[in-house]
């Protein structure tokens, strides 16, 4: 339904006493897949949306009601120095990352990370292998391959497993050809430090089905921070290619077959070894009926395989110094996953998904250290691997939404999971050691939980959204928590969180105020980077965002972040929490040209329990505050044509980050400090984004 409403502007009064940022909303349907790919025909050139602006009148759809506590952005046409998930991610308010690299740095959303953040690659669940976490699930996303990505904060949904702090999406856009024709995106960045990605996204097809392939390679040389230091090992060099064949026999139907094979080598600055190997192959299937009967919208299912062959070393890509011990380990991670999602319109009012899905990880390794003076270096690939551990889980959900009026809805979900631990004969220090963990050949299985409630309020006089939510999930101990940190005993972490937040959206104003407190019970604590205890914690926060176009052709734009943790148990600061921190920028644009500058303000950080942590990180020393700023130019000299250059901090300032990998003393190796952003980088990028549709 569509509502008028008028449009009273004040603006300069929410501006004077909010400040400036920016922020967009997904539009909530209950498919969390982008819309499909338009191909242009002459029926669709040039039609508008019904929900422009008319005059001094704003029109205000309740029937697709902003998904609140989400954010979905499109964004390839500005994707700026982005070589993985992490550095799309980090652009968003209450984003941080680890770096501990040129490239695969650990997303953590409001100070929480891990499998606490859940991320999920085209609709499935995503992880990694090494038990360093060098390969965090967002090392995998290729930007250019990728049509959106969508970040929903809070225990919010239970589509996406048990979310204790959020879920990330990327996607890519379903295709869908309506007559012979062909559509290519490309694009070639080359920026300081030897810093290029090439991404390359084709297809090709009619309206029976398509091929489509995508290959990205992105890679970059050691870089040097503000001071002109080199930072050592932060080389990089990864690729991959990815194949799909679709059937589509009607607008309503789809099945999808696809493969991928990456490969790729980085160094580590933060740790004693790199990555030498991160081979990846992932086959999947999947299978959409929309639009069966009246009460029937669709029935989604899926099934993907993946397995990686991660591979370590202390010599291969660095100098070992004589009478230094090498070290090489290999993690080998196989994944089985199955989804089957319906969604059924039960009529106007009411509207329920369901699901069921099974996950199967299992976890090999293999590893060897000794002095090369005295021992031969042996092949990994022939010494023999040992069964670590496996998990299976199988979940059910359903999520129900029903609109009480034309300005008020309710959501609701429930999901349960039976989640089944087995762990074998594990050692110390990834294998090196004799040393047996105490979590060997055990064997259990836990009955896990999660719920939420929410209630999303249209005004009706203004385009303000209000909502407020309450959300319990439950996450059981993962991979590098039973292993690394020797946790098979830890207790599963209990998250009670209350959500709010309130949206007012026109075309030249919109703000976002959004506001979270969280009780996790036996919130799983790292400390000194090789244990792991429960305890009790407790965390308040949110984030701020505002767009104000100020003249025709000129927007400001800023955001606020803050999370704010304490460890009850202990009486101290929840370790790794970020600072505050905020952006103020403005954005030019008009006809073929944009032009953009950021400035980012970050909040020194006192707030610290030195020697703990998470899996990747712990606390040691107090972080000083810092300021940066980046520049974007942009030009379109034809519609399939898109020019940047960018300056990324141009001041060149020196700094750190308060989360920072090398913070952790690493098994084998001591912990160094803490890694420096780069310095002054320069980049420019082309695109190429063009369809063919020959006339027979």
């Amino acid at each position: 339904m569509i509502k008028k409403i008028s449009y009273y502007n004040f603006s300069a009064l929410l501006i004077a006493s909010l400040g400036f940022s920016t922020h967009a909303f997904a539009q909530d349907t209950s498919d969390s897949s982008p819309p499909p790919q338009e191909i242009p025909t002459e029926e669709t050139s040039g039609a508008e949306s019904s929900d422009n602006l008319v005059l001094d009148t704003i029109e205000v759809s309740t029937d697709g009601l902003d998904q609140p506590f989400q954010k979905t952005d499109y964004y390839r046409d500005k994707m700026g120095l982005a070589n993985d998930g992490a550095e799309l991610l980090k652009q968003t308010p209450g984003i941080s990352v680890i770096r501990q690299g040129g490239t695969a740095s650990d997303p953590l959303l409001r100070g929480l990370g891990g499998t606490r953040l859940n991320i999920s690659i085209d609709g499935v669940p995503f992880g990694g292998v090494c038990n360093h976490r060098m390969d965090p699930a967002t090392a995998y996303v290729s930007p250019g391959s990728f049509d959106s990505m969508s970040l929903l904060k809070g225990p919010q949904s239970v589509r996406n497993g048990n979310s204790i702090v959020g879920t990330v999406n990327f996607d890519r856009e379903p295709i869908k050809y309506d007559e012979p024709g062909a559509k290519v995106y490309a694009s070639y960045l080359y920026g300081s430090f030897d810093r290029q990605n090439l991404s390359v996204d084709s297809s090709a097809g009619f309206d029976q089905g398509y091929l489509n392939y995508t290959h990205n390679n992105a890679s970059g040389s050691n870089y040097y921070d503000g001071d002109g230091n080199e930072v050592h090992l932060t080389f990089y060099d990864t690729s991959n290619d990815r194949f799909a064949i679709g059937y589509t026999p009607d607008d309503d139907t789809l099945f999808e077959v696809t493969g991928l094979w990456s490969k790729g080598e980085m160094g580590n600055a933060t740790i004693h070894m790199d990555v030498t190997q991160l081979d990846r192959q992932n086959y999947g299937a999947h299978f959409k009926k929309s639009n069966i009967n009246k009460w029937l919208r669709n029935i989604d299912l899926r099934y993907d395989f993946t397995t990686v062959d991660h591979a370590m070393d202390n010599y291969t890509l660095r100098h070992l110094e004589p009478n230094h011990e090498f070290v090489l380990m290999g993690q080998y991670w196989d994944r089985h996953f199955a989804k089957l999602e319906t969604t059924f319109d039960l009529n106007d009012d009411w509207e329920l998904l369901t699901g069921i899905d099974y996950r199967n990880d299992s976890y090999d390794a293999n590893a060897a250290g000794g002095l090369p003076e005295f021992e031969p270096i042996p092949d990994l690939d022939q010494l023999p691997k040992n069964h670590i551990l496996d998990f299976d889980n199988i979940g059910a959900y359903a999520e129900l939404k029903y609109q009480m009026n034309d300005s008020l809805r309710w959501v609701t979900g429930l999901r349960g999971d039976s989640l089944g631990t087995n762990t074998g004969t594990m050692h110390a220090a990834g294998e090196v050691s004799d040393i047996v963990l105490s979590g060997s050949n055990q064997h259990h299985r836990q009955g896990l939980f999660s719920a939420f409630l929410r209630a999303e309020y249209q005004l009706d006089t203004l385009p303000v959204l209000f909502s407020v939510g309450y959300g319990h999930a439950e996450r059981a101990p993962d991979y590098w928590e039973v292993y690394s940190m020797d946790g098979f005993d830890l207790n599963p972490e209990r998250n009670d969180e209350l959500d709010v937040m309130a949206n007012y959206s026109t075309d030249n104003f919109s703000a976002e105020i959004s506001g979270f407190y969280s009780y996790i019970t036996d919130f799983i604590l790292v400390h000194g980077g090789a244990d792991a205890d429960n305890i009790n914690a407790q965390r308040v926060g949110g984030e701020l965002s505002l767009s104000y176009r100020v003249f025709k052709y000129f927007t400001l734009l800023g955001n606020i972040s803050y999370t704010h943790g304490d460890n009850l148990t202990q009486n101290t600061p929840l370790a790794q929490t970020p600072p505050l921190e905020g952006n103020i920028g403005i954005q030019y644009e008009q006809g073929p040209f944009n032009a953009g500058i950021n400035t980012r303000l970050v909040n020194k950080q006192t707030r610290i329990h030195s020697g703990y942590g998470n899996t990747l990180a712990i606390d040691t020393t107090p972080t000083a505050g810092f300021v940066t700023a980046s520049l974007e130019l942009g030009y379109k000299p034809h519609d399939s044509v898109q020019l940047k250059f960018g300056i990324d901090n141009l001041l060149d300032k020196t700094y750190t980050e308060h989360l920072n990998r090398n913070a952790s003393a690493s098994v084998g190796g001591p912990s160094i400090r803490k890694i420096n952003e780069p310095g002054r980088v320069y980049w420019g990028r082309i695109s190429i984004d063009f369809d063919y549709f020959p006339k027979f």
